[in-house]
């Protein structure tokens, strides 16, 4: 730049800087001065002027603390920041999506890793520590009493090819890798093996501290639980062997405690805790093979407890295992499911039928009994992919009977007539049961055979107010075709319940600043306005954004038994690649509904990739009618996350389910 030029800048300087106040002055006394060069007053002056600051602050939504502590070699952080300023990471300008939003995966190394965002000024640190881990989680963890005799499954998470052992006093044991788990990607598996406590002590025992150490390429980690109490006998049961028929599913666990559930239901688990079933992880499988017992429900049970990654589990003479007491997520407080008290029982049951009807919806068939014993339901036969993986997938629907077996039923009276214009069953036959040695009647089996192969749609169990046992089987709800609808269905009449996944203090997975559980009562709105274009009465688990816990959905599913449900939820993965649309299932009988909302999703082309699964997720245990989990898309991801924001595409996606639960209907006619 030469010197006449560096003059006219100071001069453009100037005149800017004392404008305001020249302004006037010039006006009046009309003084003109010396051409200046325009283009240089311009490109000066927009380089001292100061941006307009409109508010946007940088929002890490991924992290709410600046120092956290991590097991996983990969982290990520995501949220929302001016799209007209810069964002730079540790001096790295990051690229961003619309309106600012960014994701930021990074790989750790080990120790601390510090992050510092700049963005308009501003910064932020945040410290990252990473612990390359062999044990990751163990339990039991806490201080915990446990009743005479009872059996702790010691559990610990820790990488695969690890050597892993538990001390309790003086005993030591080797933990056996689940065999399942030996197979996964995953770097870390499950190991597990079992400490029976003493038995029959009359005084509290503190056992001390279990010690857990892992060995992996040669590097040792060990922790240790806090004190284990074994406390004294306070009840001798009589371990006769008559008062448990020899045969079936059932286990002597004694005769002079009594078990009673005392929540609306209790989900069921297998009684025996083996060898075979530690190793491959099956001690608390949720398995369709299993049921819920309802209210009311009696049975002797052991003295001493079963105790697995801190759950403590009851084991019923049924043969089955039950929660003392469990979780009701998201809250924290654990919820009773069963008493036990001291007591005795008749030494036999006694069944009668006591009528069946037809109320439109259910079919209803209703017994007498001497007490309120345990049964067995099982639907057969059916096949399924994997069981010993706990892998339930159906391939195909096999199944064209019905089994409830009355446990310690030596009699039964009355015949189940079914009338011919049933909806569901075409015939009815009792099945008597003896033990192995042929000598006695170990229990009897009440087997009612399907119209149809797979045309079953849903079950539930209660005591009514009279004491006696209810089974409620949900009938094919009827349909009409019509044109008045983009379905093609009337479904007046069907009620149909949207579970709105998360909400309250339980937002879900977060992603690009939004919450999961905001996505999921959006995405359920358009759903319900889709369906009751074509009649159906829509409700839903939650209408804003309030916690709706696991009890409270399956009550709900109880109270208002529908004819479907539908479960609204969005992926989410530290993977940002992971992407698509997923259809689940639980019971084999809803196998058909999500393969209905899996095809019309697909057939729309909303999403890269879609999965039709079979997965233990809650609320698909329900049994009372078919229920679908839906995952819409990963809110992590930012393909579809463009879907999930997009109000356009969520009809779309509304539209494509509806079309699934009307093909769904279409074929149960």
């Amino acid at each position: 730049m030469n010197i006449k030029k560096i003059t006219v800048i100071i001069a453009a300087a100037f005149l800017v800087l004392s404008s305001a106040s020249c302004k006037k002055s010039a006006e009046i006394d009309n003084v003109s001065s010396e051409p200046v060069n325009s283009e240089v007053i311009s490109s000066e002056v927009s380089s001292v002027e100061e941006p307009v600051d409109n508010g946007i602050r940088l929002v890490v939504t991924s992290q709410n603390k600046t120092t956290v502590n991590v097991t996983e070699p990969f982290y990520s952080f995501s949220g929302t920041s001016d799209p007209e300023e810069p964002l730079y990471i540790n001096g790295t300008e990051i690229a961003r999506g619309d309106g600012g939003i960014f994701t930021y995966e990074t790989e750790l190394k080990v120790g601390k890793n510090t992050f510092t965002f700049e963005h308009k000024g501003e910064k932020i640190v945040y410290t990252v520590n990473y612990r390359y881990v062999i044990i990751k989680e163990y339990s039991p963890s806490k201080s915990q009493s446990y009743p005479s005799g009872s059996t702790i499954v010691a559990s610990v998470t820790a990488r695969k090819g690890s050597t892993v052992t538990a001390t309790l006093g003086s005993e030591t044991i080797s933990l056996t890798p689940q065999s399942n788990a030996e197979e996964d990607e995953t770097e870390f598996i499950g190991y597990s093996g079992v400490f029976k406590l003493p038995s029959d002590n009359a005084q509290d025992i503190n056992l001390g501290k279990i010690t857990y150490k892992a060995t992996h390429n040669g590097k040792s980690e060990s922790f240790s639980s806090e004190n284990i109490i074994c406390k004294k006998s306070d009840v001798i049961v009589d371990y006769d062997t008559n008062a448990t028929p020899n045969g079936g599913r059932y286990m002597n666990v004694g005769s002079g405690y009594i078990a009673e559930i005392i929540e609306y239901n209790a989900e069921t688990f297998d009684g025996n805790v083996s060898n075979q079933s530690l190793k491959d992880g099956s001690v608390d499988w949720s398995k369709p093979t299993n049921n819920y017992l309802p209210k009311g429900t009696l049975d002797y049970c052991s003295t001493s407890l079963v105790n697995y990654k801190d759950s403590n589990y009851v084991t019923l003479r049924a043969g089955y295992r039950v929660y003392l007491e469990r979780n009701d997520k998201p809250h924290t407080e654990l919820k009773p499911v069963v008493r036990r008290y001291i007591g005795s029982l008749p030494d036999h049951n006694e069944i009668k039928a006591a009528g069946i009807e037809n109320d439109g919806r259910h079919t209803v068939l209703t017994f007498e009994s001497l007490w309120k014993a345990p049964f067995y339901f099982d639907i057969l036969p059916q096949n399924y992919t994997n069981p010993s993986t706990q892998d339930f997938t159906v391939s195909n629907v096999t199944y064209n009977y019905i089994d409830i077996t009355f446990c310690y039923a030596t009699v039964f009276d009355g015949e189940i007539a079914l009338p011919e214009d049933n909806p569901l069953f075409k015939s009815a036959e009792v099945i008597c049961n003896y033990t192995d040695d042929g000598s006695a009647v170990r229990d009897y089996t009440l087997r009612l055979h399907l119209k149809k192969q797979g045309a079953f749609y849903g079950w539930d169990s209660r005591y009514n107010e009279n004491g006696q046992l209810v089974f409620e089987f949900l009938n094919p709800k009827a349909i009409t075709e019509t044109t008045e609808n983009e379905y093609g269905v009337n479904l007046s009449g069907a009620k149909i319940l949207i579970d709105v996944g998360h909400g309250g203090k339980d937002s879900g997975a977060v992603g690009f600043g939004y919450f999961e559980s905001n996505a999921n009562l959006n995405l359920a709105y358009k759903i319900k306005a889709e369906l009751e274009k074509t009649g159906a009465t829509v409700y839903m688990t939650r209408t804003d954004d309030t916690t709706s816990s696991t009890d409270d959905k399956l009550k709900m599913i109880k109270e208002l038994k529908p004819d479907f449900c539908v479960a609204v939820h969005h992926d989410s993965s530290v993977n940002v690649n992971a992407n698509g649309f997923g259809a689940f299932y639980f019971n084999a009988f809803s196998k058909r509904a999500a393969e209905y909302v899996f095809s019309q999703t697909k057939s729309a082309s909303l999403y890269n990739k879609y999965n039709l699964s079979w997965h233990y997720y809650f609320v698909c245990r329900s049994t009372v009618c078919p229920v679908v989990l839906t995952e819409n898309g990963f809110i992590s991801n930012k393909g579809d996350f463009s879907g999930i924001e997009n109000e356009q595409k969520n009809i779309e996606k509304a539209k494509a389910i509806t079309h699934g639960v009307a093909d769904y209907f279409r074929s149960i006619q």
